[in-house]
């Protein structure tokens, strides 16, 4: 037998009340050659014989389960290590794809030969949150800002400084395919290090090596936001620890790229850029200044230190000035906030007491 063109891969994890919908929302796609990847990671509610009972014999789906809990990237990649496609994608147990993304995501492959990475620039996105089917009209459309598509620049610090630190490339791990081969020959994994963004490691990866990276104007995916997610119920104190090995990952990567060998300003300024990325994407939502533990900052400034040094840029820029604006920023929002709540109360409260005026008046009228 061939192997598939597409293996998809999924990720588990306690998704009982959408895992149905995402796995319907593969098997009737137009493009009927793939195979569907599952990794459970040890969910403790009904996912994983939701999918046995469901899925157990549908020659479409493989279902594996990890030995521990151990996060969505080494579930992918016990998943990559089993797939057999041509080309590999990647959907959350939470998410769903449109019926025709296999399809349009084929041709996509076709305009070239051996295309390494193809990176779409739209989503859907909702936040239904129940098993019931998902309602197309509600779905809310979002775009990447760069609206150019084709093929990225093979000069590598360019992709990096001119797309994907100015946030002209979307981050989400469920927005790109790879070609398996591409992946393998590169030893491109998830790290496990830590649990949140893990995506970012993958797709600076292929921004880096990949010989032809396209970029296509299309949606595949409807991305559904909720409270319980790992995305959406990130403590602080993850977020901003995540930040060094960040930093780690991405110089692992760059030290690899030929272009940055040797030229220890350009390759500096990449991972400058490459990190305020994330940190725009992830870390500054939550780092406002007035929940932060000054420990835990004090913690992850020692961290970077002795990566780039006291007088590099980023140390300079990252906490000595942007922090200190950063956080009067947030506090001054977070006042703002309070005081147009304290003023809709107020005419709320104005309201009340006209509607008990008019009550009053027309008692005394009738009597």
């Amino acid at each position: 037998m061939n192997p598939p063109y597409f293996s998809i891969i999924l990720p588990m994890y306690n998704v009982e009340r959408y895992i149905k919908i995402c796995l319907d929302s593969i098997l009737n796609q137009t493009f009927k050659d793939f195979e569907i990847i599952i990794v459970d990671d040890c969910s403790t509610d009904n996912s994983y014989k939701i999918c046995q009972e469901l899925y157990g014999n549908n020659k479409k789906v493989r279902l594996f389960r990890q030995d521990k809990n151990s996060g969505p990237g080494a579930a992918r990649n016990t998943a990559l290590k089993n797939a057999q496609g041509e080309y590999i994608m990647f959907v959350d147990g939470d998410d769903a794809i449109l019926s025709d993304a296999l399809e349009k995501l084929k041709k996509a492959t076709e305009i070239q030969d051996n295309i390494d990475a193809i990176h779409l620039k739209g989503w859907y996105e909702t936040t239904q949150n129940d098993d019931k089917p998902l309602d197309m009209k509600k779905l809310k459309l979002y775009w990447e800002d760069n609206p150019n598509v084709g093929f990225l620049t093979e000069n590598i610090p360019r992709r990096l400084t001119e797309n994907w630190a100015t946030n002209k490339i979307g981050s989400f791990g469920w927005m790109c395919i790879y070609r398996r081969k591409f992946l393998v020959e590169h030893q491109i994994e998830f790290p496990t290090d830590y649990m949140y963004s893990s995506d970012h490691h993958v797709i600076v990866a292929a921004l880096c090596f990949a010989k032809k990276y396209l970029m296509v104007h299309g949606v595949a995916t409807v991305y559904r936001v909720r409270p319980e997610s790992i995305m959406h119920n990130t403590k602080i104190t993850l977020a901003i620890k995540t930040l060094p090995v960040f930093v780690r990952c991405y110089k692992k990567i760059f030290d690899k790229v030929p272009e940055l060998n040797g030229n220890d300003a350009l390759k500096e300024q990449c991972l400058i850029k490459s990190l305020d990325n994330a940190l725009q994407k992830h870390a500054r939502p939550l780092y406002n200044g007035v929940n932060i533990d000054a420990k835990l900052d004090k913690e992850v400034y020692e961290a970077l230190l002795p990566i780039f040094g006291e007088n590099t840029t980023l140390v300079k820029y990252l906490f000595h000035g942007y922090n200190n604006m950063w956080r009067q920023a947030n506090i001054l929002a977070q006042q703002n906030y309070l005081l147009r709540q304290r003023e809709d109360l107020i005419k709320q409260q104005n309201k009340l007491i006209e509607q008990l005026q008019k009550l009053l008046d027309n008692y005394y009228n009738k009597n």
